[in-house]
């Protein structure tokens, strides 16, 4: 459903582009460099299905970097609205759990994820001095995955960001900008689809708190 909610909303928004305003359409490349963080919960249970452990952390992080690529259409002089995309996936280290499982048949878990199709729609407001802001919402598929534990499905997650930057053009029709980001979104929470028995068990996890920043440096060009 968001997925199809945020599929309306491109299409509302660009849907009355037509070739002859070419003009006021830009495409862009980004590099990005960011981190993010969470609250994150793991319940494991027996192997007669009572809570053996509650495993919590706070504000566990990452950094990364990657690229995206966004398109922009000018509806006046200072305003644009955007379309960002992340081709590429963003991972997650690798989660491990020691000694887990039924009496006699411990195993180590692994579990990570990786984000994708990071999707951000934004609408951009441009100072004739070149600073802008932008405020936009946000979608991301979670792709986890697991060892001995069982299978974790996909899941998604929509939020906002907020954005201030600078551009300056370079050249006729190509500028550069330089920006930071902020990201927050909704909690995520998934099981392993495993009924606790004599030989496994079942695991829940739920990730909270999701928020993220991001630099980044950017070339666009104006048609």
């Amino acid at each position: 459903m968001k997925k199809l909610l945020l599929s309306i909303i491109v299409a509302l928004s660009f849907g009355t582009v037509s070739f002859a305003d070419i003009s006021n359409v830009s495409v862009g490349l980004s590099a990005n460099h960011g981190v993010f963080a969470a609250d994150g919960k793991e319940v494991n249970q027996t192997h007669t299905g009572t809570t053996n452990k509650i495993t919590q952390v706070t504000g566990k992080a990452f950094v990364e970097s990657w690229y995206s690529v966004f398109a922009e259409y000018a509806v006046s002089d200072n305003i644009s609205i955007g379309l960002e995309y992340v081709p590429d996936g963003i991972q997650t280290p690798t989660n491990k759990n020691e000694g887990e499982g039924a009496p006699g048949s411990s195993v180590d878990i692994t579990a990570s994820a990786e984000f994708e199709n990071f999707t951000t729609i934004y609408l951009l407001a441009k100072h004739d001095t070149g600073v802008y802001g932008k405020l936009g919402a946000s979608q991301v598929d979670i792709d986890i995955s697991s060892t001995n534990a069982g299978t974790y499905p996909d899941q998604d997650t929509s939020g906002y960001t907020a954005a201030v930057g600078y551009e300056r053009e370079l050249t006729d029709g190509v500028s550069a900008r330089v920006e930071v980001s902020y990201y927050a979104f909704d909690d995520v929470s998934a099981n392993n689809g495993i009924t606790s028995s004599g030989t496994s068990q079942r695991n829940e996890i739920t990730v909270s708190d999701i928020q993220g920043a991001t630099a980044r440096i950017s070339l666009v060009k104006s048609f």
